[in-house]
């Protein structure tokens, strides 16, 4: 987990009765989960939970908290639930979707008057200064890489105050996390294409919710064979699901 820190909200959606309801935990992340001006539940994901769950005849409860708060209700089985996990961040027996549905994207931003134009390889920002987010699980090709100078940063916020200032030379970030930044730093940065990295973030399901797992595994793929997927990457992140999922 990796976002910031959000308020506890609970929304349950609207479905029979007599449907089993499971709850998820979450961190609000647009454009994939989160609540929008009326307080219900939008985005990729709950689209694609919500379809899978009709199809099984369940529905869901959303709970969107801070990441710990998510993991600390996943350990005690309060939840049924939880986005994203990995097995290795799940209690054992948990279950994790295969099919990727959502993505941590991550451009290359520099300065407004760098000039380059075009993301070129991690190789070009060798000997250069990059901020480094503490509590960000990078990517393998950013984490890996050591022949540049790491600058510690405490959030997304921070970082951008960075590259705005000239203490580094470049930031590797999403472009939703940048939504938070103070408007007069946003003219003063730009985010290079194509994408740089990226990472699948998975649900992971609570033993005996196997068939509801698949069942949104199997939207993923639906989604992907319909090129929904490919127009969601487009519109929000400038890069084709291809280019998203073959970037790491």
């Amino acid at each position: 987990m990796f976002r910031k820190l959000l308020v506890l909200a609970a929304i349950t959606l609207s479905a029979p009765a007599s449907a089993a309801v499971f709850t998820l935990c979450a961190e609000a992340w647009q454009p994939f989960i989160y609540q929008n001006a009326q307080g219900q539940p939008v985005g990729l994901a709950v689209d694609a939970l919500g379809r899978a769950a009709r199809a099984e005849g369940h529905r869901i409860r959303y709970l969107f908290m801070a990441p710990a708060s998510c993991l600390r209700l996943m350990k005690e089985q309060r939840v049924d639930i939880l986005a994203f996990a990995t097995a290795e961040g799940s209690p054992p027996g948990w279950l994790q979707t295969q099919q990727p549905l959502v993505y941590w994207v991550l451009n290359a931003w520099v300065r407004a008057d760098n000039p380059l134009r075009h993301y070129p390889g991690l190789a070009h920002f060798s000997a250069q200064k990059v901020a480094f987010v503490d509590v960000y699980d990078y990517p393998p090709a950013i984490a890996a890489k050591r022949d540049w100078q790491r600058v510690p940063a405490n959030d997304s916020i921070t970082a951008v105050r960075q590259l705005a200032v000239g203490r580094v030379d470049v930031i590797f970030e999403d472009a939703v996390a940048l939504q938070d930044v103070d408007p007069a730093l946003h003219g003063k940065i730009r985010r290079l294409q194509p994408v740089v990295a990226s990472v699948a973030q998975p649900f992971s399901f609570r033993p005996g919710l196997e068939l509801l797992r698949d069942a949104v595994d199997g939207e993923a793929l639906r989604m992907k064979g319909n090129g929904e997927l490919d127009g969601f990457y487009l519109r929000h992140f400038g890069s084709t699901l291809a280019q998203v999922s073959a970037s790491h």
